[in-house]
């Protein structure tokens, strides 16, 4: 169970421009939310394994890093899953980056969906990564969209799941992905644990996990998928 926080951007920014004194909140989840951190941007990634809110390399990063696109990712490890650098989210391979926020039983589900050429590159053992790299077998078959619609359906066809709430980001797209599980609601750590949220503010899109900040959030509901297109900031909400 972890936080996931994204920004699009028309402009090149920090997390501190566009989140403001709310970034910091957001990082305080880290009291709960504590086995390490992840920040991806322009096909980098930082990592580290110190909570949030106890790393300077992240305070530092998210004031100095200017970019127009960021996934930033809490990590809270499913029970029974290595506290590693190789488990900590986003990952990321070419020029798509994601991160998730729930646990898939069994963990290795999503591995009937990897296409072969993909196998070689997974390096933890989360059911993350593995879901991560089902939904790139299929974007190659289906293309961004329905790749990542068809592995979500197709995970929660078959699994025993929380959530299988997801961002994904490409050059050109952001998607953010509201999908749990309320037959697993006795799991939850606060009672909307699993919801997502985004809002536009000029120039920004910021999509987010709860828990934190207050004002102008519109609510992403369960079964949907939110998809952004990063040069105009123009959204769709659609069903999975």
């Amino acid at each position: 169970m972890c936080r996931l926080l994204a920004f699009t951007s028309t402009e090149r920014k920090s997390f501190y421009d566009v989140v403001g004194s709310e970034f910091d909140n957001f990082v305080a989840l880290a009291a709960e939310h504590k086995d390490g951190w992840g920040l991806a941007h322009d096909g980098q990634i930082l990592k580290d394994l110190k909570p949030a809110h106890e790393s300077p390399e992240l305070s530092a990063s998210a004031d100095s890093v200017k970019t127009d696109g960021a996934l930033l990712h809490l990590r809270l490890a499913s029970k029974g899953i290595t506290v590693n650098i190789d488990n900590n989210h986003p990952f990321t391979h070419g020029a798509t980056t994601f991160m998730h926020n729930g646990t898939i039983r069994p963990g290795n589900t999503a591995e009937q969906f990897i296409n072969e050429k993909y196998k070689g590159f997974i390096q933890g053992t989360t059911d993350s990564e593995r879901f991560f790299y089902a939904v790139l077998s299929a974007i190659d078959e289906l293309g961004l969209v329905e790749g990542v619609r068809s592995t979500v359906n197709s995970i929660r066809a078959i699994a025993d799941y929380t959530a299988l709430n997801i961002m994904v980001q490409t050059p050109e797209t952001l998607i953010a992905v509201c999908e749990f599980n309320e037959a697993n609601k006795s799991e939850w750590s606060a009672e909307d644990h699993y919801e997502l949220r985004f809002t536009q503010r000029g120039s920004d899109m910021v999509v987010a996990s709860t828990g934190w900040g207050n004002g102008d959030w519109n609510h992403l509901d369960n079964h949907q998928m939110l998809i952004v297109d990063r040069s105009t900031l123009k959204y769709t909400i659609s069903s999975l």
